[in-house]
């Protein structure tokens, strides 16, 4: 029935005269339904670009017009695949081919035609049309706006000694938070990250009563629908059971002050309006203890006072009915919240300092937009609203506004549940003259389950609110996918299972709660699939660790694994235990790049060249391999003069002769390298100094391949935050924050380690997660809390005055709901990562015994949002891992003393000889992110193959490598079905290579062979650095430049496709040689383009 009912909803999701709003659960091929969707449009549209698709990454923008393109690329030649879903989308792309031909559009041939886009391209799109309506012409979108927010909020800051408004709003402001100027900045950096929020409730000529009218009035609907909430859940007739015993005990309250007291007059529920907050504030306190469970006893501070007669049948037949209750859990919770619910008016204290705050939002949006104004730069944020402003209003919209009406008559948006109120806002101008049944339509699909990104503002209630009835003007119709194409029968019953129970049971748009929606799954059981828990006794990160690399150990070659985390501070113990074992890994944003052995090295040099008293990193320098002083040559160098610069020590023949024999030789050294370091520091730009000096001393030969990728990261850096001969080492630092090292190519590597939010939208054979047992980190306190509730209701509250007594209710209150969202949504992060895996789920974590032996989980941990799934057979104790016991000492790295930096030879003169002055290679837009990423894989297994000898690979071999290929692309970024067709095509140039004599001689051993073989070099004046692919000298003493090109030339013909391929990289090779040629080669050098998928080869001369 639920594989019928599926059916249906996906054949109705290509009804082209409605508009739906799709719930589509993990593996439920979404992407699949919005290409089929677009193609059922293309076939009926009179231009292509009446249809707009939009998404919130451009990788996924790629993919689906890949997708569509590909759909008719195969139709074109009348491809015919077995499996039924397939089978309807090259239906579909053929009807879309007929179309094209029929009105001459050629999309094949002019793919730009298809307007399948992210949504900030989109608003760049809309601003570009109307640079001067929408307040923006010339401008690039900075990836780090928050030195703008930062500025603008200090110069905001800067105006308190002013007379007028402005300052005593600074004053009153600072006042509140204790005179702390870094407080005030703080909130208002805050305000202007968010400020698309505000924007619109906050006008620039409002005052201030107003502005109180609007958000007491905000927070006044917000508290009567908890009291609509709240009624709802009493069952039938509890209400009137109920009220004689309140009048009663309101009649023996003598403190006016106890909400009891207010059910005088009870005479069934209370009003749900906000004046009626005090009876219902009674009745919790009547039947709810401070913590909010169920009373079992009441007294006379409950108006049951002790007595005989009536006073002790009151009290007993109340006693005896409280239990009852008990039954209605849900009465209990409801009631609970009335606890949380603040009075809907703001203390004059409260205000006072709300209003000083909100009097300076308008002053800081100004300095904000001055602040970008003389950069030249935006955020995507002023992207957005300036494109909502350069539509216009619904009663003046723009010419822009009524062009874009005219020629776009279908949008598609992927990943609703993702979308913010702005986007909303935008979605809603674009169809703000659609009407039911105008041939114009909106498809949104999506899964609530897997909105995650509550920390980018995006809001899930958009999304149930779109499937309860409008998107502005248009009616959607609900959709609901329901199989599984992703995961096996095991994985996907353990998941219904485990998360129905740990997803709420209702719907609220406001928080974010969503219910669960079921799969079923279409693949079978399979040996091997399914759930595997392993919960540990005790808190043993390295236990757990070991537990990892068994199951890694335990898992079939071939297999794609994943090991997902929520923090990168899980990790640490697993990564260690990897590196350990010798186990490959492929990781992204897991190590931080400042912590990288060659980075921490070069910022110690970067210090000793900036503050030559900075005597830690003086010291860190004569430790580092470059130059390796032992601890007693540091002593010997040091001892006498603890305070003096470390260079003037350097410099005392009288200190050095006191050195040993090694330790003085290689103290000269470094002496002789920074002394010229220091001469230029100061005269040419820094970064250059750094990396000269870097190299001078042996950097480069004291780290592998990884190291010098981290130190060109660093390096480039530093290049990027000089300024006029000068470089601030605190913007490094800043600059370095969120950074890491690349590990995602890791050649060989089937294990990816990554984070949940990094992990969605890919898919794995198995997947661990592990650290389930560890709490999630609770926010800091904000100094502003900041809600929106629907389009129109703005909440906020200031944090309470420093030295104030009680804090604020209404700040604690919107801080509960920010609380409540947030566990929403961890429940969904742990679906997400549930959902990646295909075939195998472990998953692992400690837990806890309560006083009476049962399992509990720490709170705010994945365990305890599926506390109901424990068991305690999934319990072992967790065993002691061996340690190192080792007294050696630690081992010195360092370059021995005799290493020389190689001699660079001045170029030989070649007036003939073209150098490209700055990339590395000739650049190509058309080629697409695919082809990039597979010509990387392959050139890195090329690399491989040399290195391990041709004989060795064989085409069984290379079939083998196709899963650890297609983990390699799918880290490189593309999707889960990209990476399944390059990594096929890769496999297939691989073999063809083999099968090649050319490509066989090309890879076999050869005197002085290297692959991937990085140069830098000095070539007429200019420093030129190069990556050459391959390159040997043959048995004739000719030195051989090769460079792989591992596209595929299909159509024309091949000689001419080859001789134009000379002519575009012989500039290119040209500079390969000149490298040589400076590095001292003075063989002859001959030069090849080798195209492993065409069996070609060209000599460039």
């Amino acid at each position: 029935m639920i594989r019928q009912t599926d059916d249906i909803a996906r054949e109705r999701a290509l009804d082209p005269s409605a508009s739906f709003a799709v719930q589509a659960p993990a593996g439920s091929g979404k992407t699949e339904l919005l290409m089929q969707r677009y193609l059922t449009l293309l076939a009926l549209v009179e231009r292509p670009e009446q249809i707009l698709a939009l998404t919130f990454t451009r990788k996924a923008a790629g993919e689906m017009s890949s997708r569509i393109l590909g759909a008719m690329a195969k139709a074109s030649v009348g491809y015919a695949p077995a499996a039924a879903h397939e089978a309807k989308t090259i239906d579909l792309a053929a009807r879309a081919l007929e179309r094209d031909a029929q009105m001459g559009w050629s999309l094949l041939e002019n793919p730009n035609r298809l307007k399948v886009q992210t949504i900030d391209s989109f608003c760049s799109s809309i601003v570009r049309q109307m640079p001067v309506l929408s307040g923006l012409s010339r401008y690039s979108i900075t990836d780090e706006p928050e030195e703008f927010y930062r500025e603008a909020a200090a110069r905001t800051a800067a105006l308190v000694e002013e007379d007028g408004p402005a300052g005593d709003a600074l004053r009153k402001a600072l006042g509140h938070l204790g005179n702390s100027v870094k407080g005030l900045i703080d909130r208002l950096v805050m305000m202007l990250e968010r400020r698309d929020q505000w924007l619109r409730h906050v006008q620039h000529d409002a005052s201030g009563e107003e502005l109180r009218v609007l958000l007491e009035g905000a927070l006044q609907r917000l508290i009567e629908y908890e009291l609509k909430a709240i009624a709802e859940s009493f069952p039938p007739g509890i209400a009137g059971i109920i009220a004689p015993y309140a009048r009663y005990a309101a009649s023996n309250i003598e403190d006016p002050e106890c909400p009891i007291a207010s059910l005088a007059e009870l005479d069934g529920l209370p009003l749900c309006e906000a004046s009626a907050l005090r009876e219902w504030q009674g009745i919790r306190e009547l039947l709810l203890t401070a913590k909010n469970e169920l009373r079992k006893q009441v007294n006379k501070n409950t108006g049951f006072p002790a007595g005989k007669g009536d006073a002790a049948d009151r009290k007993r037949e109340f006693q005896d009915l409280l239990p009852s209750f008990e039954r209605f859990g849900s009465l209990t919770e409801a009631l609970a919240r009335v606890s949380l619910l603040p009075s809907p008016r703001f203390t004059e204290a409260e205000w006072e300092a709300l209003d000083a705050i909100i009097s300076l939002l308008p002053i800081a949006e100004t300095m904000l937009a001055e602040c970008f104004a003389a950069e030249g730069a935006v955020d995507f944020q002023a992207v957005s609203l300036a494109a909502l402003k350069a539509l216009g209003s619904e009663d003046e919209p723009t010419d822009l506004m009524l062009s874009l009406d005219l020629k776009i008559q279908h949008i598609l948006v992927d990943e609703y549940q993702d979308t913010s109120h702005t986007q909303l806002s935008l979605l809603e101008a674009l169809t703000r003259g659609w009407t039911d049944g105008d041939g114009r339509t909106l498809f949104v699909v999506g899964d609530p389950m897997q909105s995650i990104y509550l920390f980018r503002e995006a809001e899930v209630g958009l999304f149930l609110e779109a499937r309860q009835g409008r998107i502005g003007t248009v009616s959607m119709e609900p959709l609901t996918l329901s199989r599984n194409f992703r995961s096996h029968e095991g994985v996907v019953s353990w998941v219904n299972g485990t998360m129905e129970g740990a997803f709420p049971s209702s719907e609220d748009t406001f928080t974010g709660a969503v219910v669960y929606s079921p799969s079923v799954a279409v693949k079978e059981d399979v040996e091997g699939s399914g759930v595997d828990m392993t919960l540990f006794s005790a808190k043993d990160d390295a236990a757990e660790a070991q537990k990892v690399v068994s199951i890694l150990k335990s898992v079939p070659s071939g297999e794609s694994t994943a090991i997902l985390c929520r923090s990168r501070g899980n990790l640490n113990s697993i990564v260690e235990a990897l590196k350990k074992e010798g186990i490959l890994f492929s990781a992204q944003s897991i190590d931080p790049l400042a912590e990288r052995t060659s980075v921490r090295d070069l910022m110690a040099l970067l210090r000793a060249l900036s503050h030559p008293l900075d005597r830690v990193a003086w010291l860190a320098c004569l430790r580092a391999p470059w130059c390796g002083l032992t601890l007693s040559d540091l002593h010997a160098l040091c001892h006498k003069d603890r305070q003096g610069p470390v260079w003037e020590l350097l410099n005392d023949s009288a200190l050095v002769e006191g050195l040993s024999e090694d330790g003085r030789a290689r103290a000269v050294k470094f002496t002789v390298q920074m002394g010229k370091a220091l001469n230029d520091w100061g005269r040419s730009a820094p970064s250059e100094v750094l990396r000269g000096l870097w190299i001078s001393l042996g950097g480069p030969a004291c780290c592998d391949d990884a190291g010098r990728e981290d130190a060109a990261r660093f390096l480039k850096l530093v290049e990027e935050v000089e300024s006029s001969g000068r470089v601030s080492i605190e913007e490094v630092e800043g600059r370095m924050t969120g950074l890491y090292a690349d590990h995602s190519a890791t050649v060989g590597a089937e294990l990816d380690i990554m984070t949940i939010h990094r992990a969605k939208g890919l898919e794995f054979d198995n997947v661990i997660i592990p650290g389930m047992g560890k709490s999630s980190r609770a926010e800091d306190k904000k100094l502003l809390v900041w809600l929106e509730r629907g389009e129109e209701d703005l909440l906020l509250a200031p944090i309470e005055s420093k030295g104030a007594g009680d804090g604020s209710r209404i700040y604690s209150y919107l801080s509960a709901l920010q609380k409540e969202k947030a566990v929403n949504e961890e429940i969904r992060l742990l679906y997400v990562a549930a959902t990646r895996a295909k075939k195998k789920l472990f998953l692992l974590g400690h837990i806890g015994m309560t006083e009476d032996g049962q399992i509990k989980a720490r709170n705010r941990s994945f365990l305890s949002r599926i506390q109901h799934a424990l068991r305690e057979d999934m319990v072992v104790e967790a065993q002691p891992v061996e340690e190192a016991t080792s007294s050696a000492p630690l081992k010195l790295n360092r370059l021995p003393i005799s290493w020389e930096l190689p001699v660079v030879k001045a170029p030989l003169p070649s007036e003939g000889l073209f150098v490209p002055p700055a990339d590395e290679e000739p650049r190509f837009y058309w080629a697409g992110e695919a082809v990039k990423h597979l010509g990387t894989a392959v050139h890195r297994y090329f690399c491989r193959i040399a290195k391990e000898g041709v004989d060795k690979w064989d085409g069984q071999r290379i079939r083998g490598e196709e899963p650890r290929m297609r983990a390699i692309l799918k880290a490189l970024g593309l999707s889960g079905v990209e990476a399944s067709k390059a990594s096929k095509e890769g496999v297939s140039i691989l073999l063809k290579a083999l099968e090649d004599e050319k490509g066989r001689w090309v890879l076999s051993a050869h005197e002085e062979a290297a692959s991937e073989l990085p140069l830098t070099a000095v070539v007429k004046g200019a420093i030129v650095r190069v990556v050459i692919d391959r390159t040997f000298v043959d048995n004739e003493g000719v030195r051989w430049v090769i460079d792989f090109k591992t596209g595929m030339h299909a159509g024309g013909s091949l000689d001419e496709f080859l001789e134009s391929e000379r002519e575009r990289y012989k500039g290119q090779l040209a500079k390969y040689e000149a490298a040589l040629r400076a590095y001292g080669e003075t063989r002859p050098i001959k030069k090849g383009l080798y195209y492993p998928a065409n069996r070609a080869w060209v000599e460039v001369q």
